[in-house]
């Protein structure tokens, strides 16, 4: 009894211990810290109130409490679809607590039955874990690191098959106690099990949260503050890996390096803000019009350069003019004033040697080509 009520009261304490990291993220603003913070508090609740079983009334001890666990369960999931974004089950939560209450109710005043109590409760809480690992499975951010999610399907998988083992166990009746008051080799073994993997789902999800804070901080620093493209840095290191990359898997591409024609007149004429918008309004059109594959990064005032993957210039070039052509009949609104604006550009396409620094100054001169042909044009460099 007295090791039994331990592991019960390790269990609780170990997950209002989680409560503590919960709480110093709840200023991040990510989604399913605060449902978290909930199934970790309802858990704990529950796992106190099932230690405390022998001294209080069977429906604080026995439903209350395994309904509080079955809650604490449905909260985690909940805490990963908002983490992802996803549509929250309400109708499936709900008829899953509703079959557990039923259970616990028919199964302790109707037909007490201890171990098919343990069986309702294992099934039901091995369905919730699945889904939460399927979850994190279905909708991890492949282009982040793999760990904290794949760690987080590791456990709430283990935590799944641990409880449909439990299920199997006693549905075959291969442990004989009748009553959580008992203990029992095989008890024991599962009390251990939920003392590592209750605590273990909340320490999964704040290890996703802490990449997703990681992930927003890293697009601030990759992104140009003014237009929302990459910065100059951002871009530079990405070109270079993408070259090698074309070098690597013998593919082409090709680079546009373009400027904002007359935008010095822009800013004399209109005032900074003004600029400040027509570069805005400039960031937002090339990333509507151009691909998704496509890389576009300011790199200087008003220079842009857009690096097209596995492209061949001809169909680089088909993109640019029709950059060119939208911006062309697409003026820039700003408070009262609305002005038409144009570019300039140069084009190339990688020679299947050159760093991606030589293939730029290649781009600039037929950029300069393309200032001294008149302005808003695009001059291509076969």
């Amino acid at each position: 009894m007295i090791g039994v009520t331990t592991l019960f009261i390790v269990m609780g304490l170990a997950s209002l211990l989680m409560l503590g990291v919960l709480g110093s993220l709840t200023r991040s603003g990510i989604p399913g810290v605060k449902a978290c913070i909930q199934a970790s508090f309802t858990t704990a609740l529950g796992i106190l109130l099932i230690a405390a079983q022998p001294v209080l009334p069977p429906v604080i001890g026995v439903i209350v409490a395994n309904m509080l666990m079955g809650l604490g369960m449905v909260m985690y999931l909940v805490a990963v679809r908002q983490f992802f974004g996803q549509r929250l089950p309400v109708a499936s939560a709900a008829a899953l607590l509703s079959l557990e209450l039923i259970g616990l109710v028919v199964l302790w005043y109707v037909w007490r039955d201890f171990t098919s109590r343990v069986v309702l409760v294992s099934v039901i809480y091995s369905i919730l874990a699945a889904a939460v690992g399927i979850t994190v499975l279905r909708n991890r951010p492949y282009h982040r690191p793999g760990y904290p999610y794949m760690f987080t399907v590791g456990v709430s998988m283990f935590v799944a098959m641990g409880y449909a083992v439990r299920a199997v166990v006693y549905l075959l009746r291969v442990d004989s106690v009748d009553s959580l008051a008992q203990s029992s080799p095989v008890q024991v073994a599962f009390l251990v099990v939920g003392i590592m993997a209750l605590p273990g789902l909340t320490l999964a999800m704040i290890l996703m949260i802490h990449d997703s804070m990681l992930s927003e901080r890293e697009t601030e620093v990759n992104t140009d503050y003014l237009t929302g493209v990459l910065s100059r840095k951002a871009w530079w290191l990405l070109a270079e890996k993408i070259v090698a990359r074309a070098a690597r898997n013998d593919q082409r591409l090709s680079l546009l390096m373009l400027d904002i024609d007359r935008f010095k007149q822009i800013n004399d004429t209109y005032g900074h803000l003004m600029g400040d918008g027509v570069l805005q309004h400039f960031g937002a059109t090339a990333v509507e019009v151009l691909p998704d594959e496509d890389i576009v990064g300011r790199i200087g005032g008003e220079e842009f350069a857009v690096l097209f993957p596995d492209t061949r210039i001809d169909a680089a070039l088909f993109a640019s003019e029709r950059l060119l052509h939208v911006v062309r009949g697409r003026p820039c609104n700003y408070g009262n004033w609305s002005i038409g604006y144009t570019f300039s550009a140069g084009l190339v396409e990688w020679d299947g040697e050159e760093s991606a620094q030589a293939m730029a100054q290649r781009a600039d001169q037929a950029l300069y080509a393309a200032k001294d042909g008149g302005r808003d044009c695009i001059v291509a460099s076969r």
